[in-house]
């Protein structure tokens, strides 16, 4: 049985650029996570980063977010490689 691709959970913040994968969690205030929600950022959905950094812009479907990461909230990935 041959695995086609390896994948691990990482903070958001820790991707680099063209780096696609999944949300896998959200982690802190929940009028935060609540907003990034209405913007299209939640568990399950598939992303591309492409621009690393502060602030970071990832790629959701057709849309760009421009994200200006907190300490107090952390986002999960599922990084596909």
């Amino acid at each position: 049985m041959a695995i086609d691709s390896i994948s691990q959970i990482l903070p958001l913040d820790l991707l680099r650029k063209g780096e696609t994968g999944v949300v896998h969690d959200l982690e802190g205030c929940e009028d935060v996570i609540h907003r990034l929600a209405e913007m299209g950022l939640r568990p399950g959905v598939s992303f591309t980063m492409l621009q690393p950094g502060q602030p970071c812009v990832v790629r959701i479907g057709e849309h760009r977010l421009t994200l200006r990461l907190d300490p107090s909230l952390q986002i999960l990935v599922e990084v596909h490689q």
